[in-house]
């Protein structure tokens, strides 16, 4: 047992030693010290991030997946690294290249993604992360992280609907008196091979926030996801096949009324359909206690099926009261009245739910 904890205790300084050898570091330092500023002040964290990829939108469960390389600058006097080992150089100046398991021995920022619901950190044999270290003691920490977040969605103009996904980076411990944080100017890359079967999208960095629901506030940073539906794959598997049935039932109005058999199966079918249809859309959503533009739709062309139904019972009482001449005129104003105020419904719906202005 002495033997056992004896290797994990060598092994754990060797790793230290190693991660160690490339810095300068102060007497006394302390990983649960915060960096002060030069001037005093909060301390100051800047934020870059690339979006490598959306993996997926699930519309029922109200998450987006993505994937991501998030980046963290701030600076840590007590931390210099040593002039032989400044091998790379970029916009910031010459640095050195750590591991990352050093992030365990450094002094790092309390960085959590709020509501997210699930992290997975693509690696295979290392960590897809790395540490700088400035010549200026600056610190930048990348990392490549997919995650699962919350996204609040609103179905009312579904499936004309934008949705707005807000994704937030919080400090977990450290208020705004102690800790500051901002996008960099050029904070935001996105990937322009990303392609959406059901969205285009915007995505842009909204200024540093502080959190108002806690009793102390805490400082954040906001990524903003902005969705528009497209409306193609509704209108091939909804919109025009809901119409073609509401056409079957006027054209349904044209069989003789002696023919009960045909009428009422052509006009149950539809019906059947109609319906099924409706429940099939239904499921692509979550149950949400509101009417859709979609569920409107739906329900006009029930609505009007079920008219055809209704008429031919009309019809067919009026001709069995001996009234075959009164239930023939009624029919051939049916045969008229009926697709002219599916015409006019149609029109309205069109120049409402795709005309209208909906930014408020």
């Amino acid at each position: 047992m002495i033997l056992k904890y004896g290797i994990i205790l060598l092994l754990y300084f060797v790793q230290f030693s190693c991660a160690d050898y490339q810095l300068n570091i102060a007497d006394g330092y302390n990983i649960h010290e915060r960096p002060l500023e030069e001037g005093g002040g909060p301390l100051q964290v800047n934020a870059s991030i690339n979006v490598r990829n959306i993996l997926d939108i699930d519309e029922k469960a109200q998450l987006v997946s993505l994937e991501t390389t998030l980046r963290f600058y701030w600076k840590d006097h007590r931390i210099k690294p040593k002039q032989e080992y400044l091998e790379s150089e970029d916009s910031y100046g010459k640095y050195t290249t750590l591991n990352p398991s050093m992030a365990n021995n450094i002094w790092m920022p309390d960085i959590f993604i709020d509501q997210a619901k699930a992290l997975r950190i693509p690696t295979y044999f290392v960590k897809p992360a790395n540490i700088r270290v400035y010549n200026d003691s600056r610190i930048r920490y990348s990392s490549r992280i997919n995650f699962d977040v919350a996204c609040n969605m609103d179905f009312q103009l579904y499936p004309i609907d934008e949705q707005d996904c807000v994704i937030k980076f919080e400090s977990y411990g450290l208020q705004n008196k102690q800790m500051h944080m901002t996008w960099l100017k050029d904070g935001l890359t996105v990937n322009p091979d990303i392609h959406l079967a059901q969205f285009t999208f915007r995505t842009m960095l909204l200024d540093e926030y502080t959190t108002d629901y806690y009793d102390l506030q805490y400082p954040g940073l906001e990524l903003k996801l902005h969705l528009k539906r497209l409306i193609a794959y509704h209108v091939v598997q909804t919109y025009i096949p809901s119409t073609v049935f509401v056409i079957l039932a006027w054209l349904s109005m044209f069989i003789p009324p002696e023919s009960v058999p045909g009428r009422v199966g052509m006009g149950m079918t539809t019906m059947l359909t109609l319906t099924a249809m409706f429940s099939s859309v239904r499921n692509n959503v979550p149950k949400v206690s509101y009417i859709s533009v979609l569920d409107l739709w739906m329900l006009m062309c029930i609505i009007f099926v079920f008219s055809c139904l209704v008429e031919f019972i009309v019809i067919t009482a009026l001709i069995r009261n001996g009234k075959k001449k009164t239930g023939l005129k009624v029919e051939r104003v049916c045969q008229i009245l009926i697709p002219a105020l599916f015409i006019i419904w149609l029109a309205l719906y069109i120049i409402v739910y795709s005309v209208g202005d909906f930014s408020n």
